[in-house]
């Protein structure tokens, strides 16, 4: 067994063919620019690996991913600059897992929201706890999504709910979430890391050259899309966040009220 650890954010272990990338931040696993450099610093390391067949991705703590740390984001003096350099590293690491050939799975549990979602959905199978949340969040602070949030909803459960989870903002458990074919699976709590063991132990001793060129038929024809319209959203996640909906988005959230934006939709 090999194990790599990045800035006390994200560990690499890699054992029986299985490179397992687990956030291990604790706070909800927030996405700061140490989260960003290591997710990206892991998916390199693992997909680079030439024993590894699957590649899974979890996380320690009561949350999966909360999504960006908005703490830091008040702090920065240069948000604009700090948003984009989460984006662009998290981007990376998602793409990185999207373009390799080796089967991802994600495992799912307390709550994903925000950047978490492009996390947990970039795996090409995806299992969710039955009564975990997933909660967009992005324009309740006043920003728009990244991490690949508008991608995948929008491939996995269809426009409609993709518009209603990051319009609304309303919370999805990963029951609903399964039976709108956002995620490929939700079990009880209690069942899904047996579950989980289950998929793993299928995939990494199929056939590599099958499994990957299943892979790339069903995704592959549409990974430079995704690689468009993840320059798109971190131009547009970086913009928001420096505007007055932005600036009062954050400071409601943390002041725990209401927000009052200013502005009108152009």
């Amino acid at each position: 067994m090999t194990v790599q650890s990045w800035m006390d954010r994200v560990r690499l272990t890699v054992e029986d063919s299985v490179a397992r990338i687990t956030l291990v931040r604790g706070a909800g696993n927030g996405l700061d620019s140490d989260m960003a450099t290591a997710f990206a610093a892991a998916a390199v390391a693992a997909v680079e690996d030439s024993s590894v067949r699957v590649v899974v991705l979890d996380a320690e703590g009561k949350a999966f991913c909360v999504g960006g740390d908005l703490h830091a984001f008040a702090d920065s003096d240069d948000r604009g600059t700090l948003v984009a350099e989460i984006a662009g590293g998290m981007h990376c690491g998602i793409l990185t897992l999207v373009r390799s050939s080796i089967p991802v799975v994600s495992v799912v549990h307390g709550t994903i929201a925000g950047g978490g979602i492009g996390v947990a959905l970039c795996a090409d199978i995806v299992l969710m706890a039955s009564d975990a949340v997933l909660k967009s969040a992005y324009t309740a602070a006043g920003l728009s999504p990244d991490c690949g949030a508008t991608w995948f909803l929008t491939a996995r459960a269809g426009a409609a709910i993709a518009l209603d989870l990051t319009l609304t903002n309303r919370s999805m458990s990963g029951a609903d979430a399964a039976r709108c074919g956002l995620v490929s699976r939700a079990v009880p709590a209690e069942q899904l890391a047996a579950e989980a063991d289950a998929v793993i132990d299928v995939l990494r001793h199929g056939s590599p050259a099958g499994l990957g060129r299943t892979k790339r038929l069903i995704t592959g024809a549409d990974v430079d899309a995704l690689a468009r319209r993840l320059d798109d959203e971190a131009k547009n996640i970086a913009a928001a966040i420096v505007e007055p909906d932005g600036a009062e988005g954050i400071a409601a959230f943390l002041e725990k009220r209401r927000p009052r934006f200013p502005s009108s939709a152009s």
